[in-house]
């Protein structure tokens, strides 16, 4: 049997709910965690993330062959493996159908922050995966992932987006992040011609943002908004 800390479980679906109940997960999106010693992912099986609970957790290796729990892995589930073998340094990992990112990608608009909390999200320009169509093979998701590169996110043409980061509470708020600069720059693009923040800026923008512990204080006030109890920090 293989040990899954009881706090991972329960900050897995912490992030799950507060990611359907702001709009950016809905019922077909997913997210990953590595297990402790990085060989290891948790995820929910074939569920809508919201509804999931502790039956619908998986563990998958990195080949994507389920080793614990019974509900069935998700086809997409190569999507986030792929990544996690390109990148080390990737603790968690949403796939979410982010409205806003989804129908400016549509539009050929790429995602480019006007305000400081696109600069953490996405940096000076969010790259664009361009092939259409669910990711549920090595081969796709190894382009998802040279794509992605070493940057936190990537859109996925007229699908949605790919978050990563070094846990699941910082995944969470970064997919809200970029969700919400997206309406941003929807917003700025309706009524004129949007002042990017420039590209030399964007690095000095968002250390900023992150040294003033942003990331742990929207974690705390979304947990407070649905209900959740955090951790200290």
């Amino acid at each position: 049997m293989i040990t899954i800390p009881k706090e991972l479980k329960e900050t897995y679906l912490a992030v799950c709910e507060i990611l359907d109940r702001e709009g950016v997960l809905d019922e077909l999106g997913h997210v990953s965690v590595r297990l402790p010693g990085g060989d290891l992912v948790l995820t929910f099986g074939k569920v809508s993330p919201a509804q999931g609970r502790d039956k619908d957790f998986i563990v998958l290796d990195m080949e994507g062959n389920r080793l614990q729990g019974t509900c069935e892995p998700a086809n997409e589930r190569f999507l986030h493996l792929g990544i996690f073998k390109a990148r080390p340094d990737v603790q968690a990992i949403a796939h979410t159908h982010s409205p806003t990112v989804i129908s400016l990608s549509a539009a050929g608009r790429v995602l480019r922050p006007v305000e400081n909390l696109g600069a953490v999200a996405y940096g000076a320009e969010c790259p664009v995966f361009t092939e259409l169509g669910l990711v549920d093979n090595f081969p796709m998701a190894g382009r998802v992932a040279k794509t992605l590169g070493q940057g936190k996110s990537a859109v996925l043409l007229g699908h949605g987006n790919v978050v990563v980061a070094g846990g699941l509470e910082e995944v969470c708020v970064l997919a809200l992040w970029a969700e919400k600069s997206a309406r941003l720059l929807h917003s700025a693009l309706c009524v004129g011609s949007p002042r990017y923040i420039p590209a030399d800026q964007v690095d000095a923008v968002a250390r900023q943002v992150i040294a003033g512990k942003a990331v742990s204080r929207v974690w705390r006030y979304h947990c407070w908004k649905s209900g959740q109890t955090c951790r200290p920090d």
